[in-house]
């Protein structure tokens, strides 16, 4: 039988583990988790990344993407379509996650100068654009989301622009691989911009994940992936997605309004 004071040990020591913020920071507060990743030493962090379950790594950026609502970022984007891996692209993108609107200015790569409005409150299936150069003579015009313009650069519609569908998007997928085993994690460690990344592989499914590896890299004080890359079963590149500096941000009600926004 244990004497009183083991037990008394026992349970201290049980106390202590689950107060430490370390064992699970996915849970934390935004102020709780900086503070815990300021003060952690990169060594530890890296064991915690590798112990925590990518389904919660995802659940803890959908909820600060959730609770931020309106953010901006700026996205450098490549995706193989039809079969040909298309040039990359630089858009600044801002988002209001509910009641969901986003607006997208291309910068770089193809469609440099094109601006778009997509406010689905206002029309459900279409969205506002304005082409740079000679095309720009036309002035904003409305198209369909799932019209052939819309998708003739990327797999997916301005229906599921942000990082909250992106999120989304793994979100389904973790789900879905758990009856199957779930996905194989494989730790890689730190990035040049101090994000941790680690890929995750697809197990064998009918109809197959969109992606066979998919590699995420995390940025600890916003908790926010920065980083997605999906490959195919031959280790083509399909879809990379790379944000960068993410911040909350407030916007004017005109700023989402197809009718009221100023290109």
């Amino acid at each position: 039988m244990m004497s009183r004071w083991a037990v008394l040990l026992f349970v201290v020591a049980s106390v202590t583990a689950r107060a430490d913020p370390r064992s699970d920071f996915t849970t934390l507060s935004e102020t709780e988790r900086r503070e815990v990743v300021k003060a952690t030493a990169r060594e530890e962090l890296e064991r915690i990344m590798k112990e925590t379950p990518q389904s919660k790594l995802l659940a803890m950026g959908q909820r600060i993407i959730s609770s931020v609502n309106t953010y901006s970022y700026r996205m450098q984007k490549q995706e193989r379509v039809k079969g040909e891996l298309l040039p990359q692209q630089i858009i600044d993108v801002y988002v209001r996650e509910a009641p969901f609107a986003v607006r997208l200015h291309y910068v770089k790569g193809p469609g440099a100068g094109r601006k778009l409005v997509f406010n689905p409150s206002v029309r459900a299936e279409e969205f506002r654009v304005k082409e740079a150069g000679f095309l720009s003579v036309a002035g904003a015009i409305w198209l369909n989301v799932d019209s052939s313009f819309a998708k003739s650069d990327s797999n997916h519609t301005v229906r599921e622009a942000g990082i909250g569908p992106l999120v989304g998007r793994l979100v389904r997928d973790t789900e879905r691989s758990k009856p199957l085993g779930g996905f194989t994690m494989v730790p890689e460690g730190w990035n040049e911009k101090g994000e941790y990344c680690a890929s995750y592989l697809s197990p064998p499914a009918s109809p197959p994940f969109d992606y066979a590896r998919t590699r995420i890299c995390t940025d600890l004080l916003s908790g926010v992936p920065m980083q997605v890359d999906g490959y195919g079963t031959k280790g083509e590149l399909l879809e990379m997605w790379h944000f960068s500096d993410f911040k909350p941000d407030t916007f004017p009600n005109e700023f989402f309004d197809p009718d009221k926004a100023r290109f």
